[in-house]
C-alpha cells in the first residue's frame, strides 16, 4: 500500500515510520473470512465488527480531511 501513496497505519516497516495515532499493530481488517477448514474440509464463515480504536482512527482522519 505504501508504495501507491497509502501506507498502512502502524505499519514500521512499509510505512514513513510514523505512529501518530499511537496504536501497537497495523490497521487492517477483514469484515468477514471465508476458507476451507485445513484439517475438516468443513467451509468456515468469519466475521468481525470494526474495532473501536479503528473507528476512533477513521473519524480522525475524516475530520482532517473537511478540515
Amino acid at each position: 500500500m505504501a508504495e501507491i501513496g497509502h501506507p498502512v497505519i502502524g505499519d514500521i516497516v512499509y510505512s514513513n515510520g510514523k505512529n501518530e495515532f499511537g496504536i501497537e499493530g497495523q490497521c487492517l481488517h477483514a469484515q468477514k473470512l471465508q476458507f476451507i477448514h485445513p484439517t475438516t474440509g468443513k467451509e468456515m464463515h468469519l466475521e468481525a465488527k470494526l474495532p473501536q480504536y479503528f473507528q476512533k482512527i477513521i473519524e480522525q482522519l475524516e475530520n482532517l480531511q473537511h478540515a
